[in-house]
C-alpha cells in the first residue's frame, strides 16, 4: 500500500511540473538589441503569444506585464542588467526573464483574474468600479511631462509613462487602468480618432489658460499636467468612447461598470 501511494505521489509531482504556468503558456519573451559606446546591447519584453486566444485582448495583458511585473521595478535594474548582459545567449536571456514573470505571484494573480471570463464569458462577476472611477483612472493616462522652449507642452498617452505612479488611491484600480489602456489605444489606432482630437483640444485650453501667468516652467507644467487630468476626467467624448468598449467587451472582462 506504502509503494503504492508512493508511485501516486510520484506521478502527482511530475504532471505537476510538466504543467505550464499560465505565464508559460501565454507569453513570449522578445530579445531585441541596440548600440551603446560602440556594444551591442541587449533588453528584453514580454509579448502575448500570437497563438494564445489571449491575443485579441492583449493590451490589457500588456499593462499587465510591464506595469505590474515586479522585475520592471526601478530597483531592479541590476537584476534586469544582469540577464541582458547574457547576450548573445538570447536563449539564456528568454529563460531567465521568463523565469521572473512566472515565479511573480502578483502578476500571475492578475493575469488569471483577467484571463477567467475570457474562458468562461458566464463567470459570475462581483467586482465593480462605478462611471467616475472609470473616468478617474483613464484620465490619468493623458500625462504632460515637459516644457518646450515655445511653452507648447509635450504629453504621453502611454503604456509606461502616465500618471499612475502619481495617485495615492486606497482602491485597487489595476484591472481598471489594463481596461482603460486597452480602450483608449484601441481608439488612437482608429484612422479617426475621437479621443485623439478631444485630448489635443483639451491639453491646447490647458497650455493656454496657464501659459498667461507663468511664473516658472516647472509650476506651469504643473499646472498644466493636473489641469489635463481633470479635463479628461470630465470629457464627455473620452467617457462615450469608453463606455462604448465596455458595452462591447463586458462579456470577457473581471469587472461591472455600474452606470
Amino acid at each position: 500500500m506504502i509503494k503504492y501511494l508512493t508511485i501516486v505521489f510520484l506521478i502527482a509531482g511530475i504532471s505537476c511540473r510538466a504543467q505550464k504556468s499560465v505565464i508559460q503558456k501565454h507569453v513570449n519573451i522578445d530579445v531585441s538589441t541596440f548600440e551603446s559606446e560602440n556594444k551591442t546591447k541587449a533588453s528584453a519584453m514580454p509579448e502575448i503569444k500570437a497563438t494564445s486566444k489571449l491575443k485579441k485582448y492583449k493590451r490589457r495583458f500588456d499593462y499587465l506585464l510591464v506595469n505590474i511585473s515586479e522585475i520592471h521595478h526601478p530597483e531592479k535594474s541590476e537584476e534586469r542588467n544582469a540577464i541582458f548582459n547574457l547576450y548573445p545567449d538570447r536563449q539564456e536571456i528568454k529563460k531567465r526573464y521568463l523565469e521572473k514573470y512566472i515565479q511573480d505571484k502578483k502578476l500571475v494573480a492578475y493575469f488569471e483574474e483577467t484571463m477567467a471570463p475570457i474562458n468562461d464569458p458566464h463567470l459570475q462577476i462581483n467586482k465593480s468600479y462605478a462611471v467616475d472611477e472609470l473616468m478617474e483612472v483613464a484620465s490619468k493616462f493623458f500625462y504632460a511631462d515637459k516644457v518646450k522652449p515655445d511653452t507648447t507642452v509635450q504629453s504621453h498617452v502611454c503604456i509606461g509613462i502616465n500618471g499612475m505612479k502619481e495617485t495615492r488611491w486606497e482602491k485597487d484600480y489595476t484591472l481598471l487602468a489594463a481596461f482603460c489602456y486597452e480602450a483608449i489605444f484601441n481608439n488612437l489606432d482608429e484612422d479617426s480618432s475621437h479621443i485623439s482630437e478631444s485630448y489635443r483640444s483639451e491639453k491646447r485650453l490647458s497650455c493656454e489658460q496657464y501659459r498667461k501667468n507663468i511664473t516658472t516652467l516647472d509650476k506651469y507644467l504643473e499646472d498644466v499636467k493636473w489641469d489635463l487630468f481633470d479635463r479628461m476626467k470630465n470629457n464627455a467624448i473620452l467617457k462615450e468612447e469608453l463606455l462604448k468598449y465596455y458595452e462591447l467587451n463586458k462579456h470577457n472582462l473581471a469587472f461591472n461598470i455600474v452606470k
